[in-house]
């Protein structure tokens, strides 16, 4: 798989927005593709974190990321009360 590692996750995360079901549809994934599961093992080494838990800790930065991003675009919270519903 010619993918990046954070690229995939992120479109994991775009396509199912909960981390149980990206992670669950990762966990698949990595079943079936060898490259895939060795450059995930790489990743989690690199960030010195463990295959369980290195998911869940990409997907909360980018969460935190997202939010950051709409926090900057509306700094007020009322100008953008009304739109979540």
């Amino acid at each position: 798989m010619d993918v990046d590692i954070e690229e995939l996750f992120e479109n994991l995360i775009k396509k199912y927005r909960e981390q149980e079901a990206a992670f669950e549809e990762l966990k698949l994934m990595l079943e079936d593709d060898e490259e895939l599961k060795k450059s995930y093992e790489e990743w989690c080494a690199a960030m010195a974190c463990s295959e369980k838990k290195g998911f869940g800790i990409f997907y909360q930065e980018y969460m935190e990321r997202d939010d950051s991003i709409w926090d900057s675009i509306f700094p007020n919270k009322e100008e953008y009360d009304g739109y979540d519903n």
